[in-house]
């Protein structure tokens, strides 16, 4: 009997091995950024769907890159700033588990997407691109202004979700459809841009959530600190509402059924998101419903 036990046990632990080998690689797509890099890439790509037009995969890798640096920029910002520190290899903390490893990502991220962005001549205004970069760097960088240190943006009371918003449906809408030669206040950009800032600033609403207690505790004054988790979500809800509203005077057919669904999916998402929800649900579903949004409307359209 001791022989048979002992034979199970050696089969739980090589049963675990590939689950702990698939845990891995999930939590490092997740937390290095890989994941939310590639909804990036995807919404890039529904744009020149959804407008019609070729797509230019090179604006796509562009969108990809640039999130990727932008999400790793905390890490390059701390390693650049305290080079010797230790690594915590014990850390709870995926981050700072692999602190220097994702400073180094982000520095290929950013100087890979200069090479794209030159090689590939793509066209975006400059001002735009200029006036996106400062808010994405200033966002978690913080700022010296004569001799003093101003907060970051992320720190600026009720702004971190629409700063996030209207960066991802500038970056994920806009661009794509300047590269292709269309100008950003024609009527069928804005509509575009529109409805990519309203779905994206419903699931940022989420993040919030999910931090409420540790913002609290550091007094920042975000969405759910000022009208509670509740109200956070029915305002969610509302602004999901009137991106399907959007929907049924802009689309039509198989891809307005595949965008409606795409917003019924993240509705679930939001009412079933709660402060005590673990990290993992709202990197893996909150990130994922964009994902979502843009593979269904590549089936509608396949």
């Amino acid at each position: 009997m001791e022989q048979n036990r002992s034979i199970g046990m050696s089969d739980r632990m090589a049963g675990a091995g590939p689950y702990a080998l698939a845990e891995r690689v999930i939590g490092w797509l997740l937390y290095s950024s890989v994941f939310i890099s590639c909804c990036a890439f995807s919404l890039t790509v529904e744009t020149y769907l959804l407008a019609g037009l070729p797509v230019s995969l090179p604006m796509a890798v562009f969108a990809f890159l640039a999130t990727m640096f932008t999400y790793n920029l905390s890490s390059v910002q701390s390693v650049l700033r305290h080079p010797g520190q230790p690594t915590y290899r014990h850390s709870t903390v995926f981050s700072q588990r692999n602190k220097k490893l994702l400073a180094a990502l982000g520095v290929v991220s950013i100087a890979a997407a200069a090479v794209v962005y030159i090689s590939f001549g793509l066209r975006m205004n400059n001002w735009l691109l200029l006036h996106l970069a400062l808010i994405s760097i200033g966002y978690t960088v913080p700022i010296a202004y004569k001799a003093r240190k101003v907060k970051p943006l992320r720190s600026v009371p009720l702004l971190k979700v629409f700063l996030i918003a209207y960066v991802w449906a500038a970056v994920t809408a806009l661009f794509p459809l300047m590269q292709a030669g269309m100008l950003a206040w024609e009527p069928a950009a804005l509509w575009l841009f529109l409805r990519r800032f309203l779905y994206i600033l419903a699931l940022a609403l989420l993040f919030d959530i999910r931090d409420y207690a540790y913002d609290r505790s550091t007094n920042t004054l975000t969405i759910p600190g000022w009208i509670g988790v509740r109200n956070t979500k029915l305002l969610s809800l509302g602004l999901l509402l009137i991106y399907m509203l959007i929907l049924l005077n802009t689309e039509q057919g198989v891809v307005l059924l595949a965008l409606l669904s795409s917003a019924a999916a993240a509705a679930v998402v939001v009412c079933l998101s709660s402060e005590n929800k673990p990290r993992v649900y709202y990197a893996l579903l909150a990130d994922g419903a964009m994902l979502l949004h843009a593979g269904l409307v590549y089936l509608a359209m396949a």
